[in-house]
């Protein structure tokens, strides 16, 4: 390995460490809550090292954010390009958000739950550049969306409901079950498997649009 590749490497895993610890601190205590020389002891480098990585704090959080709504939008992506009927592919998209929040949980409290009463300040610092241009992709997404559902009433398959309050309802119904599960008090009134629950609502909701 010649010294310029073991340079990148090392450059590489500097930068791994420094994310993996921001994203630990960030997710248990908040923005705020969270300093720049505590990301720095817990990846054990200098608070220097860590300037040389990230110019400031804002900076690092909008990396970890930015990193956050990546994966989402990838996973989203991703059902867009199957060929499937309008119900199949709504049915995907609620198996893509509830598995999104299986693997990513705390990605997912702070987009969607507001975990953090911090997050909303901490989203004023983020670069107007970022904010247009994830509100772009989250618009794009939620119009492909109300598309499928247009799709299935031009098709006969659906119903002749409004296809933007479709969109919203299904989106609200599954984000309201997940939240539901956060609280422990909330698990023991429902009593049901949350995944059980997850299905059950999609399923439900993609009959309910089905024209009879």
């Amino acid at each position: 390995m010649g010294t310029e590749e073991r340079r990148e490497r090392e450059k590489a895993a500097r930068q791994e460490a420094i994310m993996a610890s921001a994203k630990e601190l960030f997710f248990a205590r908040g923005f705020t809550a969270t300093t720049m020389e505590e990301i720095a002891q817990k990846a054990e480098l200098s608070k220097g090292a860590l300037y040389l990585y990230f110019s400031s704090k804002e900076d690092l959080y909008v990396t970890v954010l930015h990193e956050g709504l990546k994966i989402l939008f990838d996973r989203i992506e991703e059902v867009f390009q199957l060929d499937l009927p309008p119900d199949q592919l709504i049915r995907r998209f609620g198996e893509v958000r509830y598995r999104y929040y299986l693997d990513y949980r705390e990605y997912y409290r702070i987009f969607f739950f507001r975990q953090h009463r911090d997050v909303d300040v901490a989203r004023q610092l983020l670069p107007h550049k970022l904010v247009q241009e994830n509100l772009e992709k989250g618009m794009r997404n939620f119009q492909r969306f109300i598309g499928i559902v247009q799709q299935g009433i031009d098709q006969g398959t659906f119903a002749a409901v409004d296809p933007r309050k479709a969109a919203v309802a299904f989106w609200g119904a599954i984000n309201g079950v997940l939240l539901f599960f956060e609280e422990e008090l909330s698990k023991e009134i429902i009593g049901i498997d949350v995944e059980e629950l997850i299905y059950y609502t999609i399923d439900l909701f993609i009959n309910a649009l089905k024209k009879r």
